[in-house]
């Protein structure tokens, strides 16, 4: 069983965002898998995949926001970038154990959800709207 399972109402009706989304979301789940008791080889690398598929996904996602003007880009992006910085936190804390391995897998599943359902839906409406 995953940890976390795609639910259609996370699409928005982008092949290419989609994807990446089910993407990040396979990430997730091989990340749970991997337990806290492989921190030095699944989880390292887990959260590397983790950080180089969203940097391609950003990029991807902030194109099309550009690209439709939307007016919401600006802060899109430092949501993007704070999300960046905490897997890199996590890359470091899962040789420390100073962050609960749970906690790490917790907040990422809830950022990835919360933020596909809120801000990326948005700009999807206004795309779509256009």
């Amino acid at each position: 069983m995953s940890f976390v399972e795609w639910k259609e109402e996370y699409s928005l009706g982008d092949k290419l965002i989609d994807s990446q989304h089910k993407s990040l979301f396979a990430i997730l789940n091989d990340l749970a898998e991997a337990g806290p008791d492989d921190k030095e080889d699944a989880s390292f690398k887990c959260l590397g995949q983790m950080e180089e598929y969203a940097r391609v996904h950003f990029r991807d996602e902030e194109r099309l926001m550009r690209d439709n003007g939307y007016p919401g880009l600006v802060k899109h992006i430092e949501e993007h970038k704070e999300f960046l910085r905490q897997v890199e936190d996590y890359k470091i804390s899962i040789f420390s154990s100073y962050v609960p391995y749970q906690d790490i897998v917790e907040y990422l599943n809830n950022w990835l959800v919360e933020h596909v359902l809120g801000s990326d839906q948005k700009y999807m409406d206004y795309i779509s709207k256009r």
